[in-house]
């Protein structure tokens, strides 16, 4: 990325790689102040030489793509990631044959869509033969994050340098004077050197005094503009107001104000202003825009949109046309405010959010009534806050609640700013802002913010908060709307569930599940973190029909781009395939939901991400990334403020320090977890910290310890608790019995409860705990039979490093352990795991680079990693290897 001044020299160095670029694949745009709040426009300009290459691309993405671009006759899809992810494949899709140099001249005047799909390719291509390279202005905002990019900052032209530039008669002393007057800017000194008289060349006549770089710029082209007769004035003020592309429309509405309008072209052409190029009518820079627009006055520039809006083609321009309409308006205009609100609508689908929030936010300013104004801008909040332009969508909230808004524009507001803050700032905050919206908020409104802001209580470790939301939105809600009953079944039985009563909350969240999949809701994107988080929360109670459900929804939310669901539900999901024993799903969703929420800017459910890859990465021997991913949890899970959060972390924490066998460090975590909250975890679970410090203890010789957490376990766990607690109080009673024959009671306890249950890692775990307490005390073909299939548990889930204790403990009962399976496979890294498992579902490397926003090349690099690590000769002994067929998933 080149970042400088205007006129630095930015665009002549694009040019200079356009010229060298022999061989190379060109594609190149501009981004223009004036359509920045158009999407996608930047991208059609830059993809339309590849248009042909659109039939490569997967069916998704394809129609995401022409709908954006307007390349089809779909007006459905357009999203925003799907979008980005149909541009990372197009551009592989030209690189086949021969290297891609992409340009981008101005970057911070692209729209947010196009700049988001490009930026995302140029971080995703670091393997393909792509160069890209941007432009922009120093001194201004860029629509995206500029992460990954390498930046060289351009600075002014030494006095050598210049006198090379101007290569005129202009005496030494006055290109010094000229770099010291314009800090070396290119531009600034071919301009002014060009409007020096003879005298003032030799240094015979003092130099004009111009304001400083910059705002001099911006005052020599307010001289070209100025300079024009009031027919080429005409000319520039429409082209700086155009956004369609298209000469014919600025040159249709110049017929209806001037009397020659071939000759005023001529003329803004001739003075440097404008030029026209494949059927374009353009700036010659654009700072001459910029200088247009703000020289013109108020009347100009309305009377100017007006002509534009008269001068487009029949319907097909509608939204273009209702833009410049409500630019034209000189006061308040309802018919036109609805207009822009039926253009919302339309965006959502085809522009994005944010085009959707810019078209509400002019319909507020136009709609007479305050109450209504208001409400139109809390949508346009809450649109903004979908796009993931997180400060405007403050700025939004801010202008409804500085106002006279009513209560359903306020409450509508604030907890649009409260979902923002549980997802990208402090809970806390967000359920105070929650709290607040719910005072105010009805009907379907209220239900959804109940919903949220019992999930911020449970965030919080707040019973009480829960049950009292549980309370509200069953009065709240009515039953015979779908979403609604479904809500409030979900927070009904979350709260139950949340309070002790584990019978009437796995009802309700039964009720939910059976709701949701009515044919209006089943593949709603909306509902899948409520349904993963019920996933967790019912456990051993699952069935497949909830299995395929979450499946079935995850995929449709890709397929959406819904990627603003993705890090919740991924973090989620990670849990979930963890707790069914697919620990290589669950490796895979935990490494995604930790990239896309460090690129979103999300907190809470990034830790919680943080830390399923902490385990995840112990549990395979990858102990520096899982102390890493720790670390960068503690951080996130500060600045959140999440209690409940702070329990599972140390739990997780301490089960990595013991898989790095620091049994002591594990003791210590747990311990202060204990006097914290006497060990119970979060959501109620009795004494959550129990397996895993029974263990330590008795790493480090402190049976009677160990064997007092046991029996305080024992009797901390009902009778009727889940399959897998029962499963985990007999192992911690059988590693503490006082004899062989209590131990061998107590493991056979704990295989029976696991057979009921889907944890496969304990189960594993129990049996290599057996099979050692047996190889110890001299039964070593019983120990095998329990170390066998821990092994085979072990390698199927791919957790490394359990796998070879289970090995080494198999050898030293004798038996002869084959050394691709004695000696455990190098560790896989999550986003290979990811590309191995989708090849393993059959998937074409372009198809899983689609799914995973990378280009194929990428995939071919990971999947050349797995093929080495694992001996790999095949995509079918990948398939073989990485089948999930016989294990439930999710």
């Amino acid at each position: 990325m080149l970042t400088g001044e205007a006129g630095i020299g930015k665009t002549t160095l694009l040019d200079a790689a356009d010229r060298l670029a022999v061989g190379f694949v060109r594609l190149r745009a501009r981004g223009v102040e004036s359509e920045a709040a158009l999407d996608h426009v930047a991208l059609l300009e830059l993809l339309t030489p590849v248009r042909g290459l659109l039939d490569e691309l997967p069916g998704p993405q394809a129609d995401a793509l022409s709908a954006a671009l307007g390349w089809g006759r779909d007006a459905t899809g357009g999203d925003r990631f799907l979008v980005a992810a149909a541009t990372l494949t197009l551009l592989a899709s030209a690189a086949a044959t021969h290297p891609v140099l992409v340009l981008v001249d101005d970057l911070q005047w692209v729209d947010r869509e196009s700049a988001a799909a490009l930026l995302l390719a140029a971080r995703r291509m670091r393997d393909d033969p792509v160069v890209f390279v941007v432009t922009t202005r120093s001194g201004l905002a860029t629509p995206g994050p500029i992460d990954g990019l390498d930046v060289l900052r351009l600075a002014g032209l030494p006095a050598p340098s210049a006198a090379r530039l101007l290569h005129g008669p202009i005496a030494a002393d006055v290109v010094d004077r000229l770099v010291e007057m314009t800090q070396g800017n290119p531009l600034a000194l071919v301009e002014v050197a060009d409007r020096l008289t003879s005298a003032q060349q030799v240094g015979a006549a003092p130099l004009p005094d111009p304001l400083p770089v910059g705002a001099r710029l911006g005052a020599a082209y307010e001289q070209l503009l100025t300079d024009l007769s009031s027919s080429a004035w005409c000319a520039a003020l429409l082209c700086a107001a155009d956004v369609s592309g298209r000469a014919s429309v600025p040159v249709e509405a110049l017929r209806r104000l001037v009397t020659d309008p071939g000759a005023a072209l001529d003329e803004a052409e001739a003075a440097g202003v404008l030029v026209r190029l494949d059927g374009a009518l353009r700036f010659r820079h654009p700072l001459l825009r910029t200088s247009a627009r703000a020289l013109a006055t108020p009347a100009e520039r309305r009377r100017a949109h007006l002509e534009l809006a008269r001068a487009l083609p029949g319907d097909a321009a509608h939204a273009e046309r209702t833009w410049h309409l409500a630019e034209a308006a000189d006061g308040p205009d309802d018919r036109l405010a609805d207009e822009l609100v039926t253009v919302a609508e339309t965006d959502r689908t085809r522009r994005g959010y944010a085009s959707a929030s810019a078209a509400l936010h002019r319909a507020a300013l136009l709609t007479t009534d305050p109450e209504r104004a208001a409400e139109r801008l809390a949508a346009a909040a809450g649109d903004a806050f979908l796009a993931g332009d997180l400060e405007r969508t403050r700025t939004l909230a801010r202008h409804v609640l500085d106002g006279s808004a009513g209560s359903a524009a306020r409450g509508r507001v604030l907890g649009t700013l409260g979902t923002l803050e549980q997802y990208a700032g402090s809970v806390p905050r967000a359920a105070d802002l929650l709290s607040a919206a719910a005072s105010e908020a009805e009907g379907a409104a209220l239900v959804v913010i109940l919903t949220e802001l019992a999930i911020t209580r449970f965030q919080l470790d707040d019973v009480d908060g829960v049950v009292e939301c549980a309370v509200r939105i069953a009065g709240a809600a009515d039953p015979g709307d779908l979403e609604q009953r479904a809500l409030s079944a979900f927070t009904r039985g979350f709260a139950r569930l949340f309070a002790g009563d584990p019978v009437a909350g796995r009802t309700l969240l039964t009720e939910f599940l059976a709701v949701v999949e009515a044919p209006r809701l089943r593949d709603d994107p909306r509902f899948l973190p409520h349904l993963c988080l019920a996933v967790g929360l019912l456990g051993d109670a699952l069935g497949a029909d909830v299995v395929a459900s979450a499946e079935r929804r995850l995929a449709r939310a890709r397929e959406q781009g819904a990627v603003g669901l993705l890090v919740p539900v991924l973090s989620l999901m990670a849990a979930g395939r963890a707790m069914l024993g697919d620990h290589r799903g669950a490796f895979a969703d935990a490494g995604e939901a930790v990239e896309l929420g460090e690129q979103l800017g999300y907190v809470a459910d990034t830790a919680y991400g943080e830390e399923m890859l902490a385990w995840q990465s112990a549990a395979r021997g990858l102990h520096d990334d899982a102390r890493a991913a720790l670390q960068r949890a503690r951080e996130l899970v500060v600045r959140a403020g999440t209690a409940p959060f702070a329990a599972h972390h140390a739990i997780t924490a301490a089960f990595c320090a013991l898989s790095a066998g620091d049994a002591a460090r594990a003791v210590t975590l747990l311990e202060e977890r204990m006097a914290a909250d006497g060990g119970i975890g979060a959501g109620g679970e009795p004494l959550g910290v129990a397996p895993t410090l029974v263990e330590a203890y008795l790493a480090l010789g402190r049976t009677d310890d160990a064997t007092a957490l046991a029996e305080r376990f024992a009797t901390a766990t009902p009778p009727g608790a889940s399959p897998l607690s029962l499963a985990l109080v007999a192992r911690c009673a059988a590693l503490v019995a006082v004899d062989l024959e209590a131990a061998v009671t107590s493991y056979e306890a704990a295989l029976v409860a696991h057979a009921e249950a889907f944890e496969a890692f304990e189960e594993a775990r129990t049996r290599l705990l057996y099979g050692s307490a047996l190889r110890r005390a001299g039964h070593r073909v019983a120990a095998r039979a329990q170390l066998s299939p821990a092994l085979e548990a072990f390698a199927t889930m791919d957790l490394t490093a359990w796998e070879r204790a289970a090995a080494d403990e198999l050898a030293a009962t004798g038996i002869s352990v084959r050394r691709d399976r004695g000696t455990a496979p190098e560790a896989l890294t999550s986003q290979e795991s990811r590309v191995a498992m989708l090849v393993a579902r059959g998937l074409s490397n372009r198809e899983v680079a689609a799914a995973l926003f990378l280009s194929p090349r990428t995939v071919e690099h990971h999947l050349a990693s797995v093929f080495r690590k694992r001996g790999f000769r095949s995509r079918t002994e990948v398939a073989v290897a990485f089948s999930s067929a016989e294990r439930p998933t999710l």
